[in-house]
């Protein structure tokens, strides 16, 4: 029966490597929450019209309505 075992001790932890797994980890998730704003604003930005391939600013099929140097 080993349900009353000892239980194994652990290791002492090394705090320079906490420090550096708590850095990483603020990182990722800066870095998560900056994507996420970027993905919102591009979102925003098809909705009211200013990217997409319907968009009267892009240049759709390589030319768009706005060709450069040429008026239409």
């Amino acid at each position: 029966m080993g349900i009353f075992k000892k239980q194994p001790s652990q290791s002492p932890r090394d705090p320079e490597l906490d420090r550096q797994m708590k850095e990483r980890r603020e990182e990722e998730e800066a870095e998560k929450k900056r994507l996420d704003e970027k993905k919102k604003e591009k979102k925003w930005r098809k909705e009211q019209g200013m990217v997409g391939s319907r968009s009267l600013f892009t240049k759709a099929g390589g030319k768009g309505f706005y060709y450069e140097g040429e008026q239409y």
